[in-house]
């Protein structure tokens, strides 16, 4: 069978109406798309390339808020993401670029709001957000593995802590406005 080359700037596939449901070609600034439209012209699911190497995939409802994404970083990170119908996102999961994991969930109303992820120095925390999305609470494990409770102010500053320290033992440490030095220490 002899193979054969079709080259265009743009694909477009018609329904019998004229309309149409599929386009493939590059966005203005060059980049490489995949487009998927419903019956009233409306994109419900694109898959596109960046410069970068970063590629993904978003599914929109029929309002053309994006609800749903799947994506790849040029820093190799990875998420799938799921919005409400104003298209905001409110759970996320993913891999972070060195491969750890990452997960967050935001409920509507201002109830509760919570993410897990590594934290800086590669170990679990969960953390529990005000309606602002600002952490308030944040739950982990301190690098040499003790789990540790931290509670933040509305910045999002550090203000108490409670734990076991390396060798097992509780401490309860109260910061100073800069959540950098310790006020009160009791061990």
């Amino acid at each position: 069978m002899k193979k054969r080359v079709v080259r265009a700037d743009e694909f477009e596939v018609v329904d019998e109406f004229g309309h149409v449901r599929m386009r493939i070609g590059l966005s203005g600034d060059e980049h490489p798309f995949f487009s998927m439209l419903d019956a009233d012209g409306s994109v419900r699911a694109r898959f596109g390339v960046q410069a970068d190497g970063a590629a993904g995939l978003a599914i929109a409802d029929d309002n053309g808020k994006v609800r749903a994404t799947f994506g790849l970083s040029s820093d190799g990170s990875a998420s799938l993401a799921f919005g409400d119908k104003h298209g905001r996102i409110r759970a996320k999961f993913g891999l972070g670029s060195d491969a750890s994991p990452t997960m967050g969930v935001d409920v509507e109303d201002g109830e509760l709001q919570h993410r897990h992820k590594l934290a800086e120095q590669g170990t679990p925390t969960m953390g529990l957000y005000d309606q602002r999305g600002k952490v308030r609470v944040r739950l982990g494990l301190a690098a040499g593995g003790a789990p540790v409770l931290r509670l933040l102010d509305a910045d999002g500053t550090v203000r108490a802590i409670v734990g076991l320290a390396n060798d097992d033992s509780p401490f309860v440490q109260f910061l100073e406005d800069d959540g950098k030095r310790p006020g009160w220490t009791q061990r």
